[in-house]
């Protein structure tokens, strides 16, 4: 192509034009990065500890709709879980404990590990996990401190604001409690650490 004087000018001012609006959405477009590899870790956790609790009180209970046993749960939990079922068709309350376990949200798991639990619930953990044994509160406030990294993110929250190594390190942490191999394999496939050090680079500000 052969460009006049002027109609590479006007390339020049195009191209800087275009590096500025690159350059604006570059924080964007990591944070969101972030969030999507922070997600991973997340999720894995989540369902990792949710299915741990489950088969857990299943076994306690006799039944895979443990929650229906008396005075497991406390009122409000026991509500909470009441009302998921009443807004579903019967036949899927009825057919399978996980068509109600996926709709539970992630705030009701955490709080199973609350002191108001100890003796009902985290005390049969112990026994099946050695590795908790007295991690009660430690592994309760990380666990809160995760759920509301959860919240953040799939709220599209301001993250750059928390401690996000920290909430990293917590993820992997709690994972690795639970299931060490699988945590491993987790942080070998994570892009998190990269990611959080890019975000350095950019000029994030906030907890990273």
């Amino acid at each position: 192509l052969k460009f006049t004087w002027g109609s590479g000018a006007n390339f020049t001012m195009d191209n800087r034009k275009e590096q500025l609006n690159s350059s604006k959405y570059e924080l964007f477009i990591l944070i969101s990065e972030i969030s999507a590899a922070l997600w991973v870790h997340i999720a894995i956790f989540e369902v990792t500890f949710r299915n741990l609790i489950h088969s857990l009180l299943t076994k306690i209970c006799g039944s895979d709709f443990w929650w229906r046993t008396p005075n497991l749960l406390s009122k409000r939990d026991h509500l909470d879980i009441m009302r998921i079922e009443q807004k579903m068709p019967s036949n899927k309350a009825s057919d399978s404990s996980y068509k109600v376990l996926e709709r539970i949200s992630f705030s009701f798991w955490v709080e199973l590990c609350s002191s108001r639990y100890y003796e009902k619930i985290w005390k049969k953990l112990e026994v099946e996990i050695p590795s908790l044994l007295e991690r009660r509160k430690d592994f309760y406030n990380k666990a809160r401190e995760i759920r509301n990294l959860r919240n953040v993110i799939a709220h599209h929250g301001p993250i750059l604001r928390r401690d996000l190594f920290r909430d990293h390190a917590y993820l992997h942490e709690l994972t690795a409690l639970l299931d060490p191999e699988l945590a491993n394999e987790v942080k070998r496939k994570s892009r998190v650490l990269d990611l959080l050090l890019n975000a350095r680079l950019v000029g994030s500000g906030g907890g990273i």
